[in-house]
């Protein structure tokens, strides 16, 4: 039992002696060309490209960073502003001393585009998580949105119609969140992208992830509470897979997110749905010419 105990001792040691050194290292390994912009006592990384009349603004999904639009953003400042941010506590932001859900979220980004002058006309763009706080910010400031784009949204009725987890997908991938000081995320993170990987690494990130999932379900109850509907809004709805009719399988999970964002581009009169066709929930990365498109024809149309 000695031993054991000893030999889990160095094991944690060693852990956080590689996760410290790593964080370290990886700080000043990338070169950081955004900005940072207090919002209160704590600042945000922005990156900021393009001068066209027309805003592009993307949110990423739960745990993501910005660099996850690396493949969009490029092609869409070409004939667009963009910006991508890291939300508090994740990537190179400073953590929030605020709680993690989208109405605080969605103030930060306001307080984001006050700072730079940015007004209008702003198309939003918002993957999971990111879809959710997009939604929310335009009901909340409906008179500097001039469009949404949403790509696999989540949808506040999700919790209780998708099928649910299992306790090892819950428990085990969140365990390993958990160990973040001790260097696990280090291990399982994808090494295809080095910075994203870096950034995705920190005791921070992982532990603000964490902080966003908690609060997740107050998040979409308070989107629900607001009834979101956009008028005539151009909405465009980006979803994987196919539509409702044409899933088989009535049972399936496939059917319900279906339906789920089928729901969501009901919100709108003026909205459009396309389907990936492929299982992938990041379309933007691996399909992200279905984004660069519908972010386009959005742009020519203003």
């Amino acid at each position: 039992m000695k031993i054991l105990s000893a030999s889990l001792l160095v094991f944690l040691l060693f852990g956080f002696v590689y996760q410290s050194y790593s964080s370290y290292v990886d700080s000043d390994s990338f070169e950081k060309t955004g900005e940072m912009i207090d919002v209160g006592g704590y600042s945000l990384y922005i990156e900021d490209r393009g001068t066209e009349r027309v805003t592009v603004v993307f949110d990423s999904g739960m745990g993501d960073d910005l660099s996850v639009w690396n493949k969009v953003a490029g092609e869409v400042s070409k004939f667009s502003r963009v910006i991508t941010y890291d939300r508090a506590g994740l990537g190179w932001s400073d953590e929030s001393p605020k709680e993690r859900d989208s109405k605080i979220i969605v103030a930060e980004l306001h307080s984001v585009l006050e700072e730079k002058d940015i007004t209008g006309p702003i198309i939003l763009v918002g993957h999971s998580f990111g879809g959710v706080n997009m939604q929310r910010f335009a009901l909340t400031y409906p008179e500097d949105v001039a469009a949404l784009v949403l790509i696999d949204s989540a949808h506040e009725d999700q919790i209780n119609k998708m099928p649910k987890a299992n306790f090892l997908q819950k428990y085990l991938f969140k365990l390993g969140m958990w160990a973040a000081p001790f260097g696990i995320p280090r291990l399982y993170l994808s090494s295809t992208n080095p910075e994203e990987k870096a950034k995705k690494s920190t005791t921070k990130h992982q532990y603000t992830s964490l902080d966003e999932a908690e609060y997740f379900p107050k998040s979409l109850s308070e989107l629900s509470e607001l009834t979101p509907n956009y008028g005539d809004l151009p909405l465009v709805v980006i979803a994987r897979n196919k539509a409702s009719s044409e899933i088989k399988n009535t049972k399936t999970r496939d059917l319900v997110w279906a339906t789920l964002q089928e729901n969501i581009a009901a919100r709108s009169t003026n909205s459009t749905i396309i389907f990936s066709g492929e299982r992938q929930y990041s379309i933007h990365k691996t399909q992200p010419d279905i984004v660069i498109e519908a972010i386009q024809t959005l742009v020519g149309s203003l």
